[in-house]
């Protein structure tokens, strides 16, 4: 995976294993530990690519306690922007009031893969007010290019067009249909934003993340597409 990430024209991996889904009984010092052993492992190869921590973090009303007792890693540990996963189906009730909780800890939540969720493919302006409010939006390389099929394309595509796709993950987990790349996905941010964009979405800003510093991003647009299905939003769901 490093190989095909570095012919890529990728320099630095963040590594994020998911932290809080109940699935990976995934720690901090494991993480750690693990991130060791591939910078060892790769200076032994030769092969020229940076590894950083990091966790994909399953959004929990336990996060800012996490937060707080040091459980949790943020990327490159550096305490200043945390990768938060959504549930596959919903936006939670309580999901703004848990992000802000966040942001008064000095951390900036990155919401990943948002379209890969499907009341958001339903009603993409969900996140305007979470983006409003601070967060950040990462969608995957592979929801731009098909990988995920085309309800999941269609989204992506709207969040970039309304200023709401602020980074693009590889969201690698092995060499075949989750493989370490992201050319095809630039050049395809680079056909429907232009090249400046693709530069910030690809280059620019994820650099200043891994230098802890503050992202700045466009207003987001109100999706105007009227949402479908409305009836789904009258299943109460909150965080327990």
């Amino acid at each position: 995976m490093c190989r095909i990430a570095v012919d890529d024209g990728i320099e630095t991996i963040v590594a994020t294993p998911h932290m809080l889904n109940g699935m990976f009984p995934v720690d901090r010092a494991a993480v750690l530990e693990g991130v060791r052993g591939m910078v060892e492992a790769l200076s032994e190869a030769s092969i020229p690519l940076k590894i950083l921590p990091g966790a994909d973090v399953h959004m929990d009303q336990s996060v800012p306690g996490c937060l707080d007792r040091g459980e949790l890693i943020t990327l490159a540990d550096l305490g200043r922007h945390l990768l938060l996963e959504l549930p596959q189906d919903i936006v939670p009730d309580g999901t703004g009031e848990l992000l802000f909780q966040v942001q008064l800890k000095g951390v900036t939540p990155i919401i990943t893969h948002p379209e890969r969720n499907i009341a958001i493919q339903q009603n993409a302006a969900l996140l305007h007010d979470l983006v409003d409010a601070g967060s950040l939006m990462q969608i995957t390389a592979g929801s731009l290019t098909g990988a995920f099929g085309t309800r999941v394309r269609k989204c992506a595509l709207r969040l970039l067009g309304s200023g709401m796709a602020h980074l693009v993950s590889s969201d690698a987990h092995n060499t075949g249909h989750r493989s370490p790349t992201l050319s095809e996905a630039m050049r395809v941010v680079e056909r429907e934003a232009g090249r400046e964009e693709a530069l910030r979405v690809f280059q620019e800003r994820p650099s200043r993340i891994l230098e802890g510093a503050h992202v700045e991003v466009p207003e987001p647009l109100i999706d105007q597409e009227p949402p479908k299905k409305r009836s789904f939003w009258k299943k109460l769901f909150s965080y327990s």
